[in-house]
């Protein structure tokens, strides 16, 4: 298999696929047709073989990501042979790709009941444990898979990631060492070696192998980005410059791959070519013409609102410092996220259903420690507290899953409300040690045929403009991971300033637009619109410091003055295409319906 078929589809349903040409009858044996105890008839063999197409069917439909109708045929197998476990971990697999998750729990659970020693059921239950944030179960589960087939890489994998999460490095990297071994042409494997050697600080060993990785996968952009900022932080500044621009290249609208790449230009005096790296990376993501929006919010700090003035901390570990001279921002609505989160869910058309999906991870926050005499006086290094001490275990966090129905303006604040509410006892829940990032998933299904009631029309809900949101990293999902994380977060973290420290280029406006689109890309609307507007204080006519003000207001749920941030850009450039774009999101008119 090649790395590149490999990409086209979960590795996951391709051992399912295998376990299927297993279980495939060969061919139809004569037998009663009235069967006694144990025994099966043609008709038992002949709806065996109807499943079995039925199951190749459905595979090949999830190959094309067609999930609902990879559903349908999996379900029809289902029917004909039910007491095939292969059937409900399949049908469950395309629940989950499709956002049923709960549906897919109960399909894997029946498949693991059928076969109570199928470690591929072990492993699917595991990922859905992941993917909610309850890592003791999921853990729990990868054991007992791990325990029927210890020659899987990919439960080698997952025990070595859960491990990672909760801090045991020296088990985690045996186990990724094992998956390696095991599987030894399949990049992902030397990338998460890669990583855990980037948390351990071990960045030759990790240029090592995430290099592996890239030979294995050219186009993996992860491990370009990743090769990159380690060659960056030994030194390497050549090699680091040609791995981002190989990012990219790969994936155009990776906005933290714009934000290494430019910075790298701009650590060389190269400024036009930070210019015209960053052009891109300010792109409003609006509704598809699939019905289906991203909406992303991304946040640091404690779970109750902001203080007034304060608008929120910044990234992990750290408090936004506001820039000498900046201007201030205006007064706005609340700036809390969850407040954000429901002024834009109550602009939903009244008509319309919509699926929420929510991912909150609980980030440690580094400790620090002022560095030593000899070294700069104004930096403040991310250190151990205490020599010796193992590092701290890396993000942990839940998932969650709403569904919106179509109703009147009462209900639908309602329906909100409970949402809401829900998210907040979640954010009480997080670790008092830990910062909070929130990233959500708005995705519409077909409008509803409910008829608009009595004051619908004029609520304002039913004819609110297209929703748009800023979403740093429009990459994919190249290797089919099945649960996504967030450490790219640190590829921008490492190379912002540290609080009170002076900017190291306090009078160059393209160096406040790094800075900027940094905090952009982490969500932190308020650190980035003072950044993008002291660019603009330096120089009014530049572009990018525009684009970005319009970026921070969108997350800051301030739509109609980005609108007038692009404006300003098409003043000054008139082809802008990407202000153009963003624009004609903002403005445009809510389809009919």
């Amino acid at each position: 298999m090649t790395d590149k078929s490999r990409s086209r589809a979960p590795r996951i349903i391709r051992g399912l696929l295998a376990a299927l040409a297993l279980s495939a009858p060969h061919g139809v044996r004569a037998k009663p047709t009235e069967a006694g105890p144990g025994q099966t008839t043609i008709w038992d063999e002949l709806m065996a073989a109807q499943a079995n197409r039925g199951l190749r069917t459905g595979y090949a439909l999830m190959e094309a990501r067609d999930y609902e109708a990879a559903i349908k045929e999996f379900a029809k197998a289902v029917v004909s042979n039910p007491a095939d476990p292969l059937g409900h971990l399949m049908l469950g697999s395309a629940h989950y790709w499709a956002g049923n998750v709960p549906q897919a729990e109960t399909e894997f659970r029946e498949g693991l009941r059928l076969d109570p020693k199928n470690a591929q059921a072990h492993l699917l239950i595991g990922i859905v444990h992941a993917w909610r944030g309850e890592t003791a179960a999921a853990y729990a589960a990868f054991q007992e898979g791990a325990k029927l087939d210890p020659a899987r890489a990919d439960l080698q994998m997952d025990l070595g990631s859960i491990e990672e999460t909760m801090g045991r490095y020296p088990e985690a990297l045996e186990h990724f060492r094992r998956a390696v071994a095991l599987e030894p042409e399949h990049p992902l494997y030397h990338y998460q070696i890669g990583m855990l050697y980037r948390r351990l600080g071990r960045d030759a060993d990790a240029v090592d192998s995430l290099g592996a990785a890239l030979k294995r996968y050219p186009e993996f952009e992860d491990a370009a980005l990743e090769l990159g900022a380690a060659h960056e932080r030994l030194g390497q500044a050549d090699e680091a410059l040609e791995l981002f621009k190989k990012a990219v290249k790969l994936k155009a609208r990776d906005s933290v791959a714009r934000y290494r790449l430019g910075r790298s230009h701009l650590l060389r005096g190269e400024l036009k070519k930070a210019r015209a790296v960053f052009a891109d990376a300010f792109h409003l993501t609006p509704e598809d013409s699939a019905g289906g929006l991203a909406l992303s919010v991304a946040f640091g700090g404690a779970a109750q609102a902001p203080a007034p003035g304060e608008g929120g901390k910044g990234a992990p570990g750290r408090k936004p410092e506001e820039p000498a001279g900046a201007p201030k921002a205006p007064e706005t609505p609340s700036t809390d996220p969850l407040d954000v989160l429901s002024r834009n869910l109550e602009r939903i058309p009244l008509d319309q259903e919509a699926q929420l999906q929510v991912e909150m991870a609980f980030l440690p926050r580094p400790q620090l420690m002022r560095a030593k005499p000899s070294e700069s006086p104004s930096s403040l290094k991310k250190a151990l507290a205490e020599a010796g001490r193992a590092p701290k275990p890396s993000a942990t966090g839940v998932r969650r899953e709403f569904r919106l129905r179509a109703a009147n303006a009462a209900e639908q604040r309602e329906q909100v409300r409970k949402i809401v509410e829900e998210l907040r006892e979640v954010l009480k829940a997080a670790p008092a040690d830990a910062e909070v990032r929130m990233g959500m998933n708005l995705n519409y299904a077909p409008k509803s045929a409910l008829p608009a009631g009595p004051g619908q029309g004029g609520s304002g809900h039913g004819d609110s403009k297209a929703k748009v949101s800023y979403q740093p990293r429009q990459v994919g999902n190249d290797m089919g991971l099945w649960v996504m994380g967030t450490g790219w977060m640190a590829l921008v973290e490492e190379t912002l300033p540290e609080p009170g420290e002076t900017p190291s280029h306090p009078d160059t406006a393209d160096w406040w637009v790094a800075a900027g689109l940094g905090q952009a890309a982490l969500g932190n609307a308020k650190s980035a619109l003072l950044a993008f507007e002291r660019a603009i204080r330096l120089d009014a006519a530049n572009e990018q410091a525009w684009l970005g003000r319009a970026v921070a207001l969108v997350e800051a749920g301030r739509d109609v003055e980005a609108v007038e941030s692009l404006k300003k850009v098409l003043q000054l450039q008139p082809k802008n295409r990407v202000a153009k774009d963003g624009l004609r999101w903002l403005l445009r008119e809510p389809k009919k319906t």
